[in-house]
Formats: C-alpha cells, sequence, structure tokens
C-alpha cells in the first residue's frame, strides 16, 4: 500500500474508531462539508436506497449506547487519482459482543488542504451469507 492509500485508509479507521469511542465530535472533521451518506438494501428482489445525513449520524453516534459499535473491515480496495480516492472494503458491524449486520462500504474522498474527507458514504447492509476471513481485523484501540 502507498503512503497516500495509507493515508486515504487512515481516514476510514478513524471513522470506525470514533464510532466505537461514541464520539461525534471526532467524525465531523473526518467528512467534508456537505457529504452524502446511503444506504442501500435488498427486500423481495428489489432495491433501496435510503439518504441519511451527516447530522442524523452524528447524533446516532453520539448519543450514549449500552455498548460499543465495533466495525470491522477488511479486504480494502483503495483507487486514487490526483485529489479523488475510492475506497471499497468488506466490514461486519456489532453492537457489543452482538453480530447486527455485514456489507460493503463505499467511500469516496476528496483530498482538501486538512486532508483526505469524505464526500458520498454508501453501505450495503445484510444479515444473511456473512462470511468473515480468519485473520487481522480492524479492531478499536
Amino acid at each position: 500500500m502507498s503512503a497516500e492509500e495509507m493515508k486515504v485508509r487512515q481516514v476510514i479507521l478513524n471513522l470506525f474508531q470514533a464510532m466505537y469511542d461514541g464520539d461525534s465530535s471526532a467524525i465531523r472533521p473526518l467528512f467534508d462539508d456537505s457529504p452524502l451518506l446511503y444506504t442501500i438494501y435488498q427486500r423481495n428482489d428489489s432495491t433501496f436506497k435510503v439518504e441519511g445525513g451527516l447530522n442524523q449520524f452524528l447524533q446516532s453516534v453520539g448519543t450514549p449506547h449500552q455498548v460499543k459499535w465495533i466495525e470491522k473491515s477488511w479486504d480494502y480496495k483503495i483507487s486514487i487519482d490526483g485529489g479523488l480516492a475510492q475506497v471499497w472494503c468488506q466490514y461486519a458491524f456489532f453492537a457489543g459482543e452482538r453480530f447486527s449486520h455485514c456489507g460493503v462500504d463505499a467511500f469516496q474522498l476528496v483530498k482538501s488542504p486538512q486532508g483526505w474527507r469524505i464526500f458520498t458514504l454508501a453501505d450495503t447492509r445484510r444479515k444473511d451469507g456473512c462470511l468473515f476471513p480468519t485473520g487481522k481485523f480492524f479492531e478499536p484501540e
């Protein structure tokens, strides 16, 4: 992985760490000014797209939880062209020890004077067909 790819990946890992910590103030600087957030899911052979807002996401993360939010991720595919980066990775989300769902996270980032910032985040979510590889996952500190 190149140095620039590592910087891009670190933004994603910082997001997952802030989710684990319940720290919405650490999440805000990871995003561009007007990011787009989407969840894509299947139901009854149909595909649905649900748009969410950053403020809603920040409120969810910042609201105290009884359990830690743990997003384990792997199989990173990172592409960079100038000031545009795209990241595709598999993930599994846990509420404490309880598995919640898995899917793919797809990020688009722009390089700003402050560093790489997420301007689009789309994810898929499912509970079935989740395969977790052996080996190292992202684990919050």
